[in-house]
Parts: C-alpha cells; structure tokens; sequence
C-alpha cells in the first residue's frame, strides 16, 4: 500500500526543528503529509512499492537540488543539471540535501568525481572569470574538450604506449619469429607480407639491419615507431597504441 493521507510527528521537535511536507503526490504517494525531524537518523521503511524512494529523493531531494540551484544566476544555471518541481503541496524548513542513492555510477575512462557529482561546472566557470591571465571560456579548462585537453593523452591522465622491444626481437630474424605479435607468427599471411617481399634477407637477424631496412621494415628513426605494421591488419586497438 502507498503512504498517503497520514502525518507522522515527533513530539518533542517544533518551530523549525522539523521539514514539513504536505500533499506530497509524486508517482504512487498519495496526498501524504510527513514531518521529519532535522539533525536526527531518520529511516523510511516500507515494503516494496510504498513510495519510499518518491517521498525521499523524488520529492524531497528533488526539491532540495532545485532550489540549491535556484540560488545562481541564470548563467550559471544554464550550465547546471535541470530539475523540475515535485507533484507537491507545500515543503517547509528544508535545507540543502546530499543524495548517496543506489544507482551505479556510469561513465567511461573520463569521467571523474567531479563530472558524476555535476560539481565540475562551477570550478571551470570560476576559473574562466577570475583567473589571471585570462585564456579563455570554461572549456578552456575541460579536458573534455580539445581547447582544454592535454595533447598528449588527450584528456585522459594517462598515456598507452607498446613497447617495441616487447613487440619484436631484434636477436632473431623473421624466419626465427623476430615479430613476437600473433598475427605475425612464422608462416603465416601476416608474416609473409614481410617475409615475401624480398626488400629483407629473412635469415638475417633484426639488430643486423640497415637504417634503410629498418625504414623499409617500418621502425623509422632507428628504433621507437614501427608504423609500417599498423597498416598491415593489426586490431584498431593495437594500431592506434603504434601509430
């Protein structure tokens, strides 16, 4: 059954001590009327589909966040997480609300605390305003976006190289199985791409090589790229680590 039509109280809290709800009707609540004490653990418990989670946070913390909000200006809140007003009544004496609720956090290798709490806005704003030198808008400060990410990791904190020593063995030659990658095991189509060309002597140790073979072969400058393989069917993943 939803909670509707009933107020609870505590006796020994008044005036402001208290937030008062009235004709709370967000999804299944039914014209409820709740005081609930402040500065106290309270426990809203219920079964199943009772309206716990649309009193608590569909209602009050819905509330809480839009009138949080409501105290920027308007450009500041263009920029803020929009929330609408509950199917309410009246809420009285309720303060600023921090939501912990129970869905996972979602997001991929950018996000960060302050791009899943939506506090990250306010900081680059700030900066863009008042920093000094100016050198720009806010997103000149977001490493989301190209004015504001670092280009060598792209935003990201971290950079993923191969290692090419780890990738080939220059002790060994191409019919020794010099290219340690699987695709490129002796014999087969990947290898022979290399191996039939005749630009190499397959027998011939990688370290022995000229600088011009190690151009042909595609590890240019003598020894930190090996670009030529990127192109020779290697997984997105792997190409775009060696390009």
């Amino acid at each position: 059954m939803a909670l509707s039509g009933t107020e609870f109280t505590g006796t020994e809290f008044t005036g402001t001590e208290f937030i008062r709800i009235e004709g709370a009707r967000e999804h299944n609540l039914a014209d409820l009327t709740v005081r609930i004490p402040k500065r106290r653990l309270t426990v809203v418990t219920g079964v199943s589909g009772s309206g716990k989670s649309s009193l608590v946070m569909d209602t009050i913390a819905a509330e809480s966040r839009r009138q949080f909000n409501e105290t920027y200006a308007s450009f500041v809140r263009n920029r803020l997480p929009h929330y609408g007003r509950p199917d309410v009544d009246r809420i009285e004496n309720l303060s600023a609300a921090i939501v912990v609720d129970q869905r996972p956090l979602g997001g991929g290798a950018r996000s960060t605390v302050g791009t899943v709490t939506d506090s990250y806005a306010l900081p680059r704003l700030l900066w863009s305003r008042a920093g000094r030198p100016h050198i720009g808008e806010s997103t000149a400060f977001s490493f989301n976006d190209p004015a504001g990410m670092c280009p060598g990791c792209a935003g990201l904190g971290s950079v993923r190289a191969v290692d090419v020593d780890q990738l080939v063995d220059a002790g060994r030659s191409l019919n020794g199985g010099a290219i340690r990658f699987p695709m490129f095991r002796v014999g087969g189509w990947m290898w022979r791409r290399y191996a039939d060309t005749g630009l190499f002597d397959p027998d011939k140790p990688l370290r022995d090589y000229t600088e011009r073979e190690w151009q042909q072969h595609g590890r240019a400058g003598g020894g930190r790229r090996f670009g030529r393989l990127a192109h020779l069917g290697l997984p997105t993943p792997v190409r775009n680590l060696i390009t």
